[in-house]
């Protein structure tokens, strides 16, 4: 639940138990203010009755017993009764009382209260009075549904009041919420407006700030990492010159020495010597070999001459050629986004399948580029072990990162559906791409 919902609902349950305690309270204090009220008009209509008897006439007297037992008509507490033989003869008439609800009527309901009046001039009648409280508790009741009724607007005056007050705060702060949302997920631009109440907007304005200094770090960092990117592809570079410069004229040198040697072994009948140095001229010649793999990886041959797409073919190539067995699919449906772009997706395709070749013992790979209007989308699936063996977070994956950070990209790995790995990552659009 919301911390709006929760405030509002702690308030309304606080309500709810002060009004049932006020209910309670005054269904108490009116329950003896029936009763107080039945014991006094009981002992007032009793004297009544006992003043009356004292006038009573030796003649008429039926009459006049009649007519006192109906001068107590449409009183609103009492009933008079002439009961002669066990049997009414007469009765006065109750005030008709006010509706009131059965289980407010059940709560106020007390015993009846009478009293006999047998004096011996009535020969042998009795005059009753007994209490009817319903009109008492009408009264009651009117009074109950009218506060009841006055304290309900006020609750609700209230909480449509803090509903207010609390939707005026909620609502920066929900933005607020949003905002962190969109910086969590990598967005320096997500600003919140600042309104509401002061310390809300107090609040909103430090977080302005904030973002406004995580972009300038991200940007700097940004630029920090292409320019690291950029030393790296030149020592790569330079790596590979040095190998081409320094180690083939040496590596060739040794291996025509080995031909010459060879050579002049046979010719001399040394055959031992000969063998020997067969074998070191074709140690030479995989040294060689080796050396123009390292080169290839280094530098790819041309990547800006030939193409992004045909680059990422000769790179399937190359492991098909020198990892038998394994299948590279190929679905490239667009190439040359920039050269450092470009750059960086064949260093991630190339990571992708090193993982998968030598390290996840895939037999089937699959690499997928696609282009969106908003992104590019770079893919490599295998079927090899899994994520087990490449999900320790080693320099391979840490420089791809590193490299699609540079660009504002992200990567993901995750476990392929049916076993194998599936390395996804997705850079953002600088540029239309050239099909």
């Amino acid at each position: 639940m919301s911390l709006r919902g929760q405030f509002l609902l702690s308030i309304i349950l606080a309500l709810a138990l002060s009004l049932s305690v006020l209910g309670v309270v005054a269904l108490g204090h009116a329950r003896r203010s029936v009763d107080n009220e039945m014991g006094k008009a009981l002992e007032a209509s009793d004297r009544i009755v006992d003043n009356a008897l004292l006038s009573l006439p030796r003649e008429g007297e039926d009459l006049y017993l009649e007519r006192l037992v109906h001068s107590f008509d449409d009183n609103r507490h009492v009933r008079v009764e002439m009961i002669e033989q066990e049997r009414v003869r007469t009765a006065s008439r109750v005030a008709a009382p006010d509706p009131v609800p059965g289980w407010y009527q059940h709560l106020l309901e007390i015993p009846v209260q009478e009293r006999i009046d047998t004096a011996p001039r009535l020969n042998g009648r009795v005059l009753r009075v007994s209490t009817d409280a319903r009109n008492e508790i009408g009264e009651a009741w009117t009074q109950f549904r009218d506060g009841a009724a006055i304290l309900g607007l006020f609750s609700l005056l209230v909480l449509g009041l803090l509903h207010l007050a609390v939707a005026r705060i909620s609502r920066p702060i929900a933005r607020l919420g949003a905002g962190f949302e969109a910086l969590g997920g990598g967005n320096y631009a997500a600003h919140v407006t600042a309104n509401g109440p002061h310390e809300i907007t107090a609040l909103t304005d430090g977080f302005n700030r904030m973002i406004s200094r995580l972009k300038i770090l991200e940007d700097a960092n940004r630029r920090l990492t292409r320019q690291m990117l950029a030393i790296q592809e030149e020592e790569r570079t330079e790596l590979a010159r040095d190998l081409h410069d320094e180690m083939g004229p040496f590596l060739f040198a040794m291996r025509l020495d080995a031909e010459a040697i060879e050579s002049e072994a046979r010719k001399a009948g040394q055959e031992e010597i000969a063998g020997r140095a067969q074998a070191l001229g074709e140690t030479v010649s995989r040294i060689q070999s080796h050396v123009r793999d390292i080169l290839k990886q280094l530098r790819p041959d041309g990547l800006a001459e030939i193409g992004l797409k045909t680059a990422i073919a000769n790179l399937s190539t190359f492991w098909q050629r020198h990892h038998g067995g394994i299948a590279i699919v190929l679905k490239v449906m667009a190439e040359d986004f920039g050269a450092e772009t470009d750059a960086v997706i064949y260093r991630l395709v190339q990571e992708g399948l090193t993982n998968a070749a030598r390290h996840g013992g895939a037999r089937h790979v699959v690499i997928r580029i696609d282009a969106v209007p908003d992104a590019i989308r770079v893919a490599v699936e295998d079927d090899g072990v899994g994520l087990s063996m490449m999900s320790s977070g080693g320099l391979g994956l840490k420089g791809m990162r590193e490299r699609l950070a540079g660009l504002g990209g992200s990567l993901s790995l995750a476990a392929r559906p049916g076993g194998g790995t599936l390395l996804s990552a997705e850079i953002p659009r600088v540029g239309e791409p050239v099909a």
